[in-house]
């Protein structure tokens, strides 16, 4: 497999770990590669919206970036049942949206 950098390498393992079946599943499927990145994508997307969009402090986008794609416990449940990543469009989208509108429902992040 390719070189990764960081932000691949970390989800790598975490599928690794918790989702072994879905990782072999895209293995399988020879789709692994495609779905590594387009979940680091995604994650990094998440992660500019934070920080640049909504002015964020980078360790609290850090920390619901990494809620939202890896310890996101209805995401990845989600995803172990159905066979796809933990950061499906679909699934990311509603459970990002709706960490966001709670988010916004309550108080400002630190340093606004």
């Amino acid at each position: 497999m390719e070189n990764h950098d960081r932000l691949s390498s970390l989800i790598l393992e975490h599928w690794s770990r918790y989702h072994p079946s879905m990782l072999e599943q895209l293995k399988q499927q020879n789709r692994l590669q495609e779905e590594l990145e387009k979940t680091a994508q995604q994650f990094a997307d998440l992660l500019y919206e934070l920080v640049s969009v909504r002015k964020m402090e980078h360790h609290q986008a850090w920390e619901l970036a990494v809620r939202q794609f890896l310890l996101e416990p209805s995401l990845t449940n989600q995803s172990e049942s159905h066979h796809t990543t933990s950061a499906s469009p679909t699934a990311t989208k509603s459970g990002w949206a709706a960490l966001m509108k709670k988010r916004k429902t309550t108080s400002p992040p630190s340093g606004s």
